[in-house]
């Protein structure tokens, strides 16, 4: 079950995302950007925290060598790093169907030895990140509007050591499961996912721990600082 720390606090609003790579496709792929040589200006990413005062409840990433990243902060907040920007409309996110997608990740420490902590006590699992997809979310609410990887994810901690790849293939709903935790591969919701498949609207990772997927990830104040790294978020073909 991957619940959002959003229904534990009764709120309505849900950003979400995810993102997957084939390493020996020979088809073509689709690049979210040159992270090599950005241009200049706002990257077309957002990261979205929980309990942000402001009224967009997003950051937006900054720059570094061959990528992109943000900060860990010291409350357990954190739930996405994602993308809906109209420029990948048709590349990144739209009809996905036969599609995969993956993301290179890492997370530099900055000081100390941080330790990395998620919302809430309910499971184990350390602070982890994952895929993520939403489609259409504007009308009531349904669980098969959003979808996260799985079991496809890496720990926060193992990510300091180096950097790995997320990948998921939009072809296989085995790979794939809702908001509730039931995958694509049921025949009871095997059509929501290959409908959502052919509506992505939001795509990029998503930060849980324990029992749940975007339950908000951040670091214990006072064992250091980090900050995460996206340094590649392509699709195939």
């Amino acid at each position: 079950m991957k619940l959002k720390r959003n229904m534990f606090l009764l709120a309505a609003t849900v950003f979400c995302a995810a993102v997957l790579f084939s390493p020996s496709a020979s088809l073509s792929t689709t690049h979210a950007e040159d992270f090599e040589n950005p241009k200049p200006g706002a990257v077309k990413w957002k990261v979205v925290d929980y309990n942000r005062i402001q009224t967009h409840p997003a950051r937006i990433p900054y720059k570094v060598p061959g990528g992109i990243a943000f900060d860990f902060l010291d409350t357990p907040d954190t739930a996405l790093l994602g993308t809906s920007h109209p420029s990948y409309k048709g590349d990144l996110f739209g009809d996905m169907t036969g599609k995969s997608v993956s993301a290179r990740v890492g997370v530099t420490v900055t000081s100390g030895n941080p330790q990395f902590t998620f919302f809430g006590t309910c499971g184990t699992r350390p602070a982890n990140v994952r895929l993520y997809f939403e489609s259409n979310t504007s009308g009531k609410f349904e669980e098969t509007d959003y979808w996260w990887s799985s079991p496809m994810s890496y720990d926060l901690e193992d990510l300091t050591a180096s950097d790995q790849t997320l990948f998921a293939n939009f072809s296989d709903p085995n790979q794939w499961s809702d908001f509730y935790g039931h995958f694509g591969s049921d025949p009871l919701y095997t059509a929501a996912f290959t409908n959502a498949v052919k509506d992505v609207q939001f795509v990029g990772v998503s930060f849980g721990g324990g029992c749940f997927y975007e339950n908000g990830v951040g670091v214990q104040p006072g064992t250091g600082s980090a900050f995460f790294r996206l340094m590649d978020f392509t699709a195939t073909p």
